[in-house]
């Protein structure tokens, strides 16, 4: 799974070290194309949000039910770029309702 497959989770699971259900965006592509890849990114954010709004998660992650509080672990393969933060941060800003959490890593 990637952030060009859009519809599809690329992981999920209960957080080790918090009680929140963790979703995880695979990230692998570079930032050559910075429109391309933020479109991609928001679309696959968005879809994710879909998820956990519409209450799929729960039927797809039954140990979800118990648990209202959600990270969006993305892994970036490449450095993120100063308008991929802000694009994260409108994100957090618009989903606090959901109780949804952003944490950021890259190897990169």
């Amino acid at each position: 799974m990637s952030i060009l497959e859009k519809n599809k989770i690329d992981g999920i699971g209960k957080s080790k070290t918090e009680n929140k259900i963790a979703l995880m965006i695979a990230d692998h592509l570079e930032w050559e194309d910075e429109f391309q890849h933020l479109t991609l990114l928001q679309d696959k954010i968005n879809a994710y949000v879909s998820f956990i709004e519409s209450g799929q998660v729960y039927s797809v992650y039954p140990d979800a039910k118990s648990i209202d509080e959600f990270i969006i672990d993305l892994r970036f393969k490449y450095k993120p770029t100063e308008n991929c933060y802000k694009l994260l941060e409108f994100f957090r800003n618009s989903t606090q309702d959901l109780k949804i959490e952003y944490k950021i890593y890259t190897s990169g």
